[in-house]
């Protein structure tokens, strides 16, 4: 779905409107180093360590001054990816810090130990597949005694299609939790990932980086609330 690049570049925005932001890589993949900058050899991260205390060692800070941690090259079950996001509450940094997770899809939402302030930011695609899965997310968040703040972001949307426009001018009008913008398929995402970067970096008047300060404004406003 391309979560890993629109943490990436979310992270950066904040961090350049003067946000202090820490990105937490929670997915095995441990694709998040790579858009900061991290050099392909180091592929070590908090899975590599027993305890959270050990695992400090691995945070790092790209050109940008976002602090990012990476997942690493081991194994970890749910119960030690929860730890870490609860363990990211003792660290020492301002009180207003963004933390940006990019979160597996193969771990239930109800997992996570989220609060009233946590947005959850899911990602979907202009197709029949997510239609699908937008009706039964919102069944189970019916159902569910969630009180965090939920949405559903349109990611890679090509305003060429017919049926995309369709799809998502059907979403905007009749679903809750719709997000009132997308983030357009643009090929400056491409480009940066393949030079390890961010899209602001790579070409920073381009329809892609206009699109993140969007998500980065509309979220600083939904935090407000």
């Amino acid at each position: 779905m391309g979560s890993t690049s629109v943490v990436a570049n979310l992270a950066c925005v904040l961090k350049k409107s003067d946000a202090n932001v820490i990105a937490i890589d929670l997915d095995a993949k441990s694709d998040l180093g790579l858009q900061f900058g991290l050099p392909w050899k180091s592929t070590k991260g908090w899975s590599n360590e027993g305890n959270f205390e050990d695992a400090l060692v691995h945070f790092h800070q790209d050109s940008d001054g976002v602090i990012f941690l990476p997942f690493g090259d081991n194994k970890a079950d749910q119960n030690e990816i929860i730890s870490t996001i609860n363990n990211c509450e003792k660290l020492d940094c301002p009180q207003n810090t963004w933390f940006l997770f990019d979160c597996p899809s193969y771990i239930y939402l109800e997992r996570f130990p989220l609060k009233p302030n946590d947005i959850v930011i899911e990602l979907i695609n202009c197709d029949a597949i997510c239609h699908s899965l937008i009706y039964k997310r919102l069944q189970k968040l019916k159902s569910s005694e969630s009180n965090w703040k939920h949405y559903f972001l349109v990611n890679r949307y090509n305003s060429a299609s017919v049926l995309e426009f369709d799809l998502f001018s059907l979403w905007q009008s009749t679903l809750p939790l719709m997000a009132p913008f997308f983030i357009n398929s643009d090929e400056v995402i491409k480009e940066s990932t393949a030079y390890r970067n961010v899209a602001l970096n790579c070409a920073p008047y381009s329809i892609a980086n206009d699109d993140f300060e969007t998500l980065a404004g509309w979220l600083v406003s939904k935090a407000a609330l």
